[in-house]
């Protein structure tokens, strides 16, 4: 059984097992084009760490070729076009799966910088051209809108008239390119003034107050553009683990988690400012419970039980009173509704006859429930880590949540999720403050190292785990182990804020 609000206490936290993988019939573009992408941004960044007679580069190369070829012995030419993250193989839509959002995302932004936009195959170019191909653009100045020109003009240079680049459908000019300081300020100012806004309404709800509809709005597509923009600043800010509003901040960061989610599945922008609203509220039904009863250290008796399953019913109930929700109503009742009834529809409030869980309600389910155990309450002074989550999330894949959505979450946090406690092989210690898009990276995250002196730990330089010796070619540094924080008096979240 999922832990509750109070149910997750002692949950038997097992160790994850490997990714469900879907399978369908799919197009050409669909089969070989993800293949072809992740090959071909694995040479690209390949051609920035190492040489061109490096091991890895010859390997990656004749990876790339392969599937290369695959595609022009079926299709004669390949044409490959990005427009806004959006991925053409000849003029095909290359539809985008939950599980490869990640790598196409970055692969494209990384593309934009260069300001490249299509790339052209005729005919097989060969192992060196492809090599020459793949150091000219890992070399290319960023944000210079004149760059496929000079590719075009260094590719007729050495006789290489198989490939050729176009510019982006529109370059984006550097000024339309967030500073990433400037992303983390806005985030947090859009994460605080969010929970302001949760407290705010909580309180109007109590006293019958009407609810300002458009601010909520407002701020909800402040953190849809900050997710969009930077997804890592606002996950780093759901970290926060402030007890004495343990309400207000869970509330922020599940709709953090849920937008996050909704991104990856392809959801439009509007549906994620939707979904970000009903993660915001899905436990407003909360204000209907006696105090004493939310934040009892205790074990809850029956009857504390059968008032707190009542919260979704509450939370529908509230909502739907709330006439300034317009359309939104439906959707954040799904959300608040349905989130703790469990994939299997074997969770609260139980149903006199069986139904569809909406989207909504199963993403915010997964938010929810590992936002709820990664956090200190009355009852449990310290928090479950995220790796142990994460086992007992794809344990019960299936049962308690929607397996594909389980696999999109976990591909989403990371190996080792923001904010993660580490020790390195150097017997440093550091904290995770950014996850690798490329899945051949997944174990070597972004680390600040921390100092210890004068009774307290300090914040040092960052480390890239992907950073490797020139003379050995072997990675600087690799994690050892998780450690849990708790253990050293760490606030995890004033070193990612």
């Amino acid at each position: 059984m999922i832990p509750g609000p109070q149910e997750d206490r002692n949950p038997n936290l097992s160790e994850a097992k490997g990714p469900l993988l879907p399978s369908s019939q799919e197009s050409l573009p669909a089969k070989l084009g993800f293949e072809l992408i992740i090959r071909f941004y694995r040479l690209l960044k390949a051609a920035t760490l190492y040489d061109r007679n490096n091991i890895h580069i010859k390997r990656m190369t004749l990876d790339f070729q392969q599937i290369l070829n695959d595609f022009l012995r079926a299709e004669g030419r390949l044409s490959l076009k990005v427009i806004r993250d959006r991925f053409f193989f000849n003029n095909i839509f290359m539809p985008m799966k939950a599980d490869q959002y990640s790598i196409l995302k970055n692969f494209s932004q990384e593309l934009a910088k260069k300001g490249i936009g299509e790339v052209e195959f005729n005919a097989d170019a060969g192992e060196e051209a492809l090599k020459d191909f793949a150091f000219l653009l890992a070399s290319l100045e960023e944000k210079n809108e004149s760059n496929y020109l000079l590719v075009n003009k260094q590719l007729e240079a050495r006789g290489i008239a198989q490939i050729l680049v176009g510019k982006p459908e529109v370059f984006l000019a550097q000024e339309e390119l967030p500073d990433s300081e400037d992303q983390k300020r806005q985030a947090r100012k859009t994460y605080f003034r969010s929970i302001h806004l949760v407290r705010e309404v909580v309180e109007g709800v109590k006293q019958q107050k009407m609810v300002n509809v458009r601010k909520a709005k407002h701020l909800m597509e402040n953190t849809v553009n900050s997710i969009m923009q930077d997804e890592s600043a606002m996950l780093g800010l759901a970290n926060i683990k402030n007890y004495d509003e343990y309400t207000f901040n869970h509330c922020v960061n599940v709709a953090i988690y849920a937008i996050a989610i909704g991104q990856r599945v392809g959801l439009p922008r509007k549906l994620l400012s939707q979904l970000g609203l009903a993660g915001l509220f899905h436990d407003i039904g909360k204000t209907k419970i006696p105090v004493e009863i939310l934040n009892k250290p205790e074990k809850l008796t029956p009857e504390d039980w059968i008032v707190v399953r009542r919260h979704p019913v509450f939370g529908a109930e509230t909502i739907m009173r709330i006439k300034e929700w317009g359309e939104l109503s439906a959707r954040m009742i799904h959300g608040a509704f349905d989130h703790h009834l469990k994939f299997d529809l074997s969770g609260y409030p139980k149903l006199s006859r069986k139904r569809n869980l909406s989207l909504f309600g199963k993403i915010i389910a997964l938010a929810d429930f590992y936002d709820a155990m990664v956090r200190p309450r009355v009852y449990r002074k310290f928090p479950y880590v995220s790796e142990k989550i994460l086992g007992f999330m794809l344990e019960h894949a299936g049962k308690d949540f929607d397996p594909i959505l389980v696999k999109v979450f976990i591909n989403m946090v990371g190996v080792f999720p923001l904010g993660t406690l580490v020790l390195l092989n150097t017997n440093e210690m550091g904290i995770v403050m950014k996850t690798q898009e490329d899945p051949d990276f997944g174990e070597r995250p972004v680390v600040c190292l921390l100092s210890y002196s004068e009774g307290e730990y300090r914040k040092g330089k960052e480390i890239d785990l992907k950073e490797t010796d020139e003379s050995t070619g072997n990675f600087q540094r690799s994690i050892v182990k998780t450690l849990d924080p708790n253990e050293y008096n760490l606030n995890i979240a004033e070193f990612l804020i």
